[in-house]
């Protein structure tokens, strides 16, 4: 995948929180479990290891690989949709800046290597926000967000 033919979706958020908090947050599952629809993220966070996103029931959502990782500002990950075979991995890019003390830009760009169906994009559309949302309330309040699952596009319901 190329930054040349890629179609970008980008997500930038601020956060009262360090870089470290934020870092944390994005990947550990105590975390990501009580802000991302009950999904636990695992992984060996350097370059090259697999990784993936369990289910409430343990089954794998998500999946890929790690391809850049400087703590705690960058990490770039493949990204499978396991129960979604007609949507191409696309990239996650999560990129974490200060700013001043207390604070961080959390920038989150989803990435296609090639053009997908609108359709397919609404899914995300819908759901960083929110998944960006409940990281923010969470660091920030030490509480969870508590939203509904975003539901597929009708045609890609089964």
């Amino acid at each position: 995948m190329t930054d040349q033919t890629m179609q970008e979706t980008r997500y930038v958020t601020y956060i009262a929180t360090t870089p470290q908090q934020c870092w944390q947050a994005l990947t550990s599952a105590d975390y990501t479990s009580r802000y991302f629809f009950g999904r636990r993220i695992e992984g060996e966070w350097k370059v090259g290891a697999a990784w993936t996103m369990h289910k409430p029931d343990g089954q794998i959502d998500v999946h890929g690989q790690v391809r850049e990782c400087d703590p705690p500002r960058k990490l770039v990950l493949s990204w499978i949709v396991a129960w979604a075979p007609d949507i191409p991995e696309c990239l996650v890019r999560y990129e974490i800046e200060a700013v001043g003390e207390h604070a961080v830009r959390l920038t989150m760009t989803e990435a296609h290597p090639t053009s997908i169906a609108e359709a397919l994009l609404e899914g995300g559309r819908r759901g960083w926000p929110m998944i960006l949302s409940g990281l923010k309330t969470l660091l920030e309040t030490g509480k969870p967000l508590v939203l509904p699952l975003p539901q597929p596009p009708k045609e890609m319901q089964k």
